[in-house]
């Protein structure tokens, strides 16, 4: 996509660095050619201001990956230099519409698979701060329903309430669920105490006629376990 001088000067450049020509500028670059730039560029027209590079830079260097900072509390990403709370809520703001993306459509997509109940969850799981829990519910069919957040936080097996979890799938008429949680550390590796909840779960759905079947625990990026496969409660 060709944008010329003047057009981009007055539209496209925020604050530019004149050190760089206006090709070289992150706000160009983006508008022309967005996969080829760097997360330095990219983050740089998310914060823009006066120095936007350097405080992309400060942001990179306090908390590494990409990953980390999406998983940044507000506060947190505000105590890197340059960064307004006005800014640090647009960063929060991106990271989140990165995640919606790759959320489900409304079009019913078949689970067959760990893999297929993995890849619906990663948008709600992957690189989350604190344990998220929740169900997808199926048809008969095992098309998808839906994706219901059911608790985040410390999770063990005596603080999750059974009813809770089956609510959703009652209200709506779903067949059958696929537990899911996160492990933060990026480990997928199950707990004792994830074997102790899915064993609760497994004998209430046998009594509500809904059946559990599986519970998967995502990790990082690629890394899920199928308690099922793995014999684990089930």
């Amino acid at each position: 996509m060709e944008i010329q001088g003047e057009l981009f000067t007055n539209r496209y450049v925020n604050q530019r660095n004149p050190k760089l020509s206006i090709r070289e500028q992150p706000s160009y670059r983006v508008a022309s050619t967005p996969g080829a730039c760097t997360l330095t560029e990219l983050l740089s027209v998310i914060i823009g201001g006066a120095d936007p590079r350097t405080t992309a830079i400060n942001l990179q260097e306090k908390f590494g990956t990409i990953q980390k900072i999406s998983q940044a509390h507000v506060q947190e990403l505000m105590t890197v230099k340059g960064i307004s709370n006005s800014t640090a809520l647009k960063l929060k703001a991106s990271m989140e519409l990165g995640r919606k993306i790759l959320e489900p459509t409304e079009n019913k997509k078949l689970i067959d698979s760990p893999e297929d109940a993995a890849e619906i969850l990663n948008p709600y799981l992957l690189n989350r701060p604190q344990e998220y829990l929740m169900v997808i519910l199926l048809d008969t069919r095992n098309k998808l329903i839906d994706v219901v957040e059911i608790y985040h936080g410390s999770l063990n097996a005596q603080m999750v309430r059974i009813a809770e979890v089956f609510r959703p799938a009652i209200q709506q008429n779903a067949n059958g669920i696929i537990v899911a949680h996160n492990h933060p550390s990026g480990d997928p590796q199950p707990s004792s105490e994830d074997c102790t909840l899915t064993r609760a779960l497994i004998q209430t759905g046998k009594t509500l006629d809904i059946e559990v079947l599986d519970h998967v625990v995502i990790g990082s990026v690629g890394h899920f376990v199928s308690m099922k496969e793995r014999g684990l409660a089930f």
